[in-house]
């Protein structure tokens, strides 16, 4: 049982019990190495630790994400990979699990505490050097996505206007290196093209962090229903997220969350759905994205950040669905595709 937090409202199960909740994207490490140039060494155990507790966060993926409209992407990458292993290596998280196997992730459940898998969000950072994969899964990332929204050497995101760039060779060869190694494949921010691509070639189930329905949001962030079809057949996940623009492009709202939720448990089962927030209201100390942020009315409505994600569990409740269902979209669902052959 994960201990309630003083003078704050949580969503409780029918054991009096806080809900858990694993977010599957947070920019968290990208907001660390962000708050380390300004002086802040102490980003997790200062800022995100009492927001987390607060809100029943049992787990996070936290990822690297490197910016690929700066001038050096390779070296803001290798910025950033170096925060993350001063937080991990020289800081005092008791409170933190960096879990690379399953069973670290459930020994910090049993102990409240918050479990914290690594991912990549983009490989842009690595250029053509696909080896140094090996190097990431070394040092302890477990969750890859190639591309983010831009044309890189492995794959084009889905801010690609061309509909004939998809997987190059080297993307082909990276996944089966991921593969190989047990890294999970992370389809978000793919353009359609080298999604499908992808899904020609992937032997083991694949999840998107952070992507809705493209048929209540229609926008190239979101995944399409012979999509989604696709990443459940597969065994997979569909993480949906609370970041405005993938919500709704005119009034993002937690019961259009809810939605969306609702939209893919229908369509494939509530089975492979999890939650991937991607709140981005930390990030507004980097000036190449306010005015994105600002732009897409900062937040969606009822759901701005972690601290309010009970209002999105107990919005889940009101929708109909039961404490089963709840438990496995929040955090079951996540744990049980982590050890169908993923992590060991």
């Amino acid at each position: 049982m994960i201990h309630k937090s003083r003078n704050t409202k949580v969503a409780l199960n029918e054991r009096g019990e806080r809900m858990r909740v694993f977010d599957t994207h947070t920019d968290i490490w990208y907001d660390v190495s962000l708050k380390k140039e300004n002086g802040n060494n102490d980003v997790l155990r200062t800022y995100h630790l009492p927001r987390l507790k607060s809100s029943g966060v049992c787990g996070i993926n936290a990822a690297v994400w490197t910016n690929p409209r700066i001038q050096d992407p390779m070296n803001r990458f290798l910025q950033m990979l170096g925060a993350r292993s001063e937080q991990i290596t020289l800081m005092n998280h008791e409170d933190f699990v960096f879990a690379q196997k399953i069973d670290q992730i459930e020994k910090a459940l049993e102990d409240g505490k918050i479990a914290v898998i690594s991912s990549i969000e983009g490989l842009i950072g690595i250029g053509k050097n696909i080896d140094f994969i090996i190097t990431l899964y070394e040092l302890g990332f477990r969750i890859m996505s190639l591309s983010w929204n831009e044309v890189n050497d492995l794959a084009a995101g889905c801010g690609c206007d061309d509909n004939s760039k998809g997987l190059t060779d080297l993307g082909k060869e990276a996944i089966k290196i991921m593969e190989k190694l047990g890294v999970v494949f992370d389809v978000s921010h793919l353009s359609e093209k080298s999604f499908w691509d992808a899904m020609k070639i992937v032997q083991k189930p694949v999840i998107a962090t952070h992507s809705n329905a493209f048929s209540l949001c229609p926008v190239p962030r979101n995944l399409k229903d012979e999509q989604i079809r696709a990443i459940a057949d597969c065994g997979g996940l569909i993480g949906i997220g609370a970041l405005p623009q993938i919500v709704d492009r005119e009034h993002p709202t937690v019961e259009k969350v809810v939605e969306h939720i609702d939209y893919v448990a229908r369509l494939v089962g509530v089975e492979h759905i999890c939650l991937g927030f991607d709140f981005s209201d930390y990030l507004v100390t980097d000036p190449s994205l306010k005015n994105t942020i600002a732009k897409n009315k900062e937040a969606t409505k009822g759901l701005e950040d972690v601290t309010k994600v009970p209002v999105l569990i107990n919005s889940l409740k009101k929708r109909g669905f039961s404490e089963k269902d709840i438990e496995k979209i929040s955090w079951l669902n996540f744990l049980n595709f982590l050890h169908n052959g993923v992590l060991n």
